[in-house]
């Protein structure tokens, strides 16, 4: 077991071989000399606060008395690391002046429910898109630009676009931008699923009022840590990737709704980052104690092809239970520790099955420990790619389809306009 004030880690379930625990020590050797050399690129971010100062200033865009929303348009990791600090920080302090939304995806339903909840003279847009080729981010930017048109705003001062430029590429957010003299920042020059604590996560986080510096520190402090626990670190990353048993699933369980955004970050990092060379395991997640209800019996009694992360939190927060004949045994209670007794219960009764399982607990919902669990994630899955020997920056296989799918939407915009 491993333990700090930042989390408590427990596993059971699975053999390591001496000769995977050497390999992946190597592994986790040579990413300790990659950082400290400087390449790779998100720690050495993570190492420096010099580009806070612009991030805190950039924010100022969004800084009005009447602003009331702010809404992010990206998807995957332009979005999920944001939302991860945000939702956080929102269980933290639930009173909010402005309120917060997504716009990531297609569907029509949920973009009309986000223009009927917001008002076009009290809100403010931030469009992120790493290539600017982004086909969800290009179309509901330009569906948000129509928008606010058509009620007389300027969207001058209304939206900002985050994008990596490059005068190499035809990007079609810097040429909307351009057309509508929209602001423009600078992605860092880094995968949107690694960007989470560059300015892609913490701009949005910085304009609902979180604390940049915060967030940063821990994130390094986190990962100094990890590095100073050799044992932890390599478990960790041989539990998660299935390396010393023929399991094909990796299955993340989280127990509070505020940590949900963060188990969708971590299972877009993980699959992205190692579904390469038909290697990898699958990372599917799950909400406790939902979740319980519809998959628990194919956790518990099913094929035995994959293993468990619980994600939860050590608090006793939440309305308490009245003192009831009815239902003693919950009298009292409150609704965290009910949630906690399930997720424990549930995290035995794998155990006692069977089943690899590992929890990893935090104190306390905030941003703090959002940044230091994906500063672990984002160590752990590079020692696992070091282990399968595949290239954990790369995507070519998404990058195949983005091509398809522009192919087929030029295709239909012919067909349209011959018929």
């Amino acid at each position: 077991m491993y333990k700090d004030k930042k989390y408590i880690f427990n596993s059971s379930g699975w053999q390591v071989s001496e000769a995977l625990q050497k390999k992946a020590y190597d592994a986790l050797s040579t990413i300790r000399r990659k950082r400290e050399a400087k390449e790779i690129p998100i720690f050495s971010i993570i190492d420096s606060d010099l580009d806070l100062k612009k991030i805190i200033n950039d924010s100022k865009f969004f800084t009005n008395k009447k602003l009331k929303d702010f809404i992010l348009i990206g998807t995957g990791g332009s979005s999920l690391g944001a939302d991860s600090f945000i939702q956080a920080h929102k269980y933290r302090y639930a009173q909010q002046s402005i309120s917060f939304h997504i716009l990531d995806n297609l569907d029509p339903n949920s973009v009309d429910t986000v223009f009927n909840l917001i008002e076009p003279f009290t809100a403010k847009f931030l469009a992120v898109s790493k290539s600017g080729k982004t086909t969800e981010t290009i179309a509901l930017l330009q569906i948000v630009i129509h928008w606010l048109l058509s009620k007389k705003i300027n969207v001058e001062e209304s939206i900002m676009v985050m994008c990596e430029e490059n005068n190499d590429e035809f990007q079609e957010l810097i040429e909307i931008a351009k057309e509508y003299n929209l602001q423009i920042v600078q992605h860092e020059k880094i995968g949107g699923r690694y960007s989470a604590l560059t300015s892609t996560g913490l701009l949005p986080a910085t304009e609902r009022g979180l604390d940049p510096y915060v967030i940063r520190k821990s994130a390094r402090d986190a990962l100094d840590n990890a590095f100073k626990n050799d044992d932890f670190i390599i478990k960790s990353a041989i539990f998660s990737g299935n390396l010393d048993i023929n399991n094909k699933l990796n299955c993340v369980i989280s127990y509070g709704d505020a940590l949900s955004p963060l188990a969708a970050w971590y299972k877009q990092l993980w699959n992205e980052s190692l579904g390469k060379d038909a290697k990898g395991t699958f990372l599917l997640s799950g909400k406790g104690s939902l979740d319980q209800h519809s998959q628990l019996q194919m956790w518990l009694d099913g094929p035995n092809i994959g293993n468990y992360t619980f994600l939860k939190v050590d608090n006793k927060n939440g309305y308490k239970i009245p003192i009831s004949k009815v239902s003693p045994w919950l009298s009292g209670l409150s609704l965290g520790e009910i949630l906690n007794i399930m997720a424990e219960s549930t995290y035995d009764a794998l155990k006692e099955n069977g089943r690899a399982v590992r929890s990893i607990s935090i104190p306390e919902i905030s941003e703090e420990s959002v940044a230091s669990l994906m500063s672990m994630f984002i160590l752990e899955v590079l020692v696992v790619a070091e282990l399968l020997d595949v290239d954990p920056y790369s995507q070519n296989a998404v990058e195949a389809i983005k091509i398809n799918t522009f192919k087929r939407l030029k295709n239909y915009e012919y067909n349209k306009k011959v018929t």
